[in-house]
């Protein structure tokens, strides 16, 4: 049932109103006292959200006798939902290009330069951003459970794969846990560009659950056990003495 209310929020209807259509399925035609009783709502609340449900197609009124129903029509009525929401999300994905250009425009031509700076990332999307950001630069090594960290970002490897194609002078290097799963990302991923290369990590050394980038003044480091979260220390001097430790560590790697 979670898993069918989810769906009915994706499609934009209120956790509210995806509980009185899944009522209404389930009970057939009803008074609203009886739907707002049975659903623990005020009945008056119960009749903003009928509006609502009715302007979606998703329920109707019935007159019965002396009685005044509502009722559920028929599940196949969500497609006209569905296709409104891929109607909008094609119209989001068209104007992309020219909403980047002028939010772009919008910025100072010229970032401040600042010696040390500290960027928190919470969440899938916000830590995505960290990632297309690190994939723009001319160097980045990274240091990473590559197992765990596509298990919780399987997007990766495409970002991966498309950032050889926008940034095809990109070099990155990677220090890698062993495991099946990362020799074969591994062999594919140098498959797609002559700039990357990677070493294994001994096989009784292991990293859980974080990803170390190093990057165009900045190291970060995603952690993926607790909550996905992220954090980046823009410092050249740390930067630097990342580079020289990272560097080390791939020289003693056979």
């Amino acid at each position: 049932m979670d898993s069918i209310l989810d769906y009915l929020k994706s499609v934009e209807l209120s956790d509210i109103e995806a509980r009185l259509y899944l009522t209404l399925l389930k009970t057939g035609p009803t008074s609203v006292r009886d739907l707002a009783q049975t659903n623990g709502i005020k009945r008056t609340t119960v009749y903003v959200y009928i509006d609502q449900l009715v302007e979606k197609g998703l329920i109707i009124r019935l007159i019965r006798g002396s009685k005044k129903l509502v009722a559920a029509n028929e599940p196949e009525n969500l497609k006209a939902l569905v296709d409104e929401k891929l109607k909008r999300a094609q119209e989001v994905q068209h104007d992309f290009p020219t909403i980047l250009k002028r939010l772009s425009t919008s910025l100072p031509y010229e970032k401040p330069s600042v010696d040390s700076e500290i960027k928190n990332y919470q969440g899938r999307n916000s830590v995505k951003s960290l990632y297309l950001e690190a994939l723009k630069a001319k160097e980045l090594r990274s240091l990473v459970n590559i197992e765990e960290i596509l298990s919780a970002f399987p997007e990766n490897a495409q970002l991966f794969d498309d950032a050889v194609n926008y940034n095809p002078n990109m070099k990155m290097w990677e220090i890698v846990v062993e495991s099946p799963d990362a020799r074969a990302r591994m062999r594919q991923a140098t498959g797609r560009t002559k700039n990357y290369y990677f070493k294994f990590l001994p096989i009784n050394m292991q990293i859980h659950s974080t990803d170390i980038l190093i990057y165009d003044g900045t190291v970060s480091f995603t952690d993926i056990k607790t909550q996905i979260s992220a954090v980046a220390l823009h410092n050249n001097d740390l930067y630097n003495n990342f580079v020289l430790l990272f560097d080390f560590i791939w020289s003693v790697l056979p």
